[in-house]
């Protein structure tokens, strides 16, 4: 349409060229923007399936991403702010500023979009560590219980295996089947209350 002769580009002075391809650019900018949003939405799909690492350092990639976007994106806010100040010149009309208000808009929603999303991935990394911290704990909480339960059994297999002379009970015919019934009443019983007390 410019090499035609047509359109508003063409006919309009520089400022009005200079608001295209600004805007443009933004709109370009909001495309990524949605991709970027798919890609934020499959992750938190991700992360309510399973914990990986993988995961993590998709984040982290995200939050880079987010980061550059930002920083091209902020010149730009700064660039029409000023033209919007500026009063009228043979350069910029005042005609444009309707235009470089509609484009400042538009350059808000990409920065809030960019907060956002950044907040999100902040958010993401928060609830992988906690998922983290709760596998962990899990396992601490499992060894645990079973230490407890090994502890009175280590005790009565210590004690037994001292081989004083004077163990009288050592020489009853029935004394290994009762210690053997002991201990695995002990672990029994353990395990029920660890149960009753929904520790398990």
């Amino acid at each position: 349409r410019i090499r035609q002769g047509k359109g508003r580009i063409r006919k309009s002075k520089i400022d009005y060229l200079f608001y295209s391809l600004a805007d443009v650019i933004v709109d370009h900018y909001m495309d990524v923007l949605d991709t970027m949003g798919t890609t934020v939405e499959s992750i938190d799909n991700q992360l309510m399936k399973t914990v990986k690492r993988d995961t993590l350092e998709s984040i982290y990639d995200m939050k880079r991403d987010m980061l550059y976007l930002r920083s091209i994106i902020s010149p730009l806010k700064e660039i029409i702010i000023k033209l919007q100040k500026e009063e009228e010149t043979e350069i910029m009309q005042a005609s444009t500023n309707i235009y470089l208000k509609d484009l400042f808009d538009h350059i808000v929603q990409v920065n809030d979009s960019i907060d956002t999303y950044r907040e999100m991935l902040s958010s993401f990394i928060d609830f992988y560590m906690m998922l983290n911290s709760n596998g962990m704990n899990q396992i601490v909480k499992t060894l645990t219980i079973i230490t407890t339960i090994f502890i009175p059994l280590t005790f009565i297999s210590s004690v037994y295996g001292m081989n004083f002379d004077n163990m009288p009970e050592l020489r009853y015919k029935y004394a290994y089947y009762i210690v053997l019934a002991l201990m695995g009443t002990l672990a029994i019983s353990m395990l029920t209350c660890f149960k009753f007390k929904r520790w398990l």
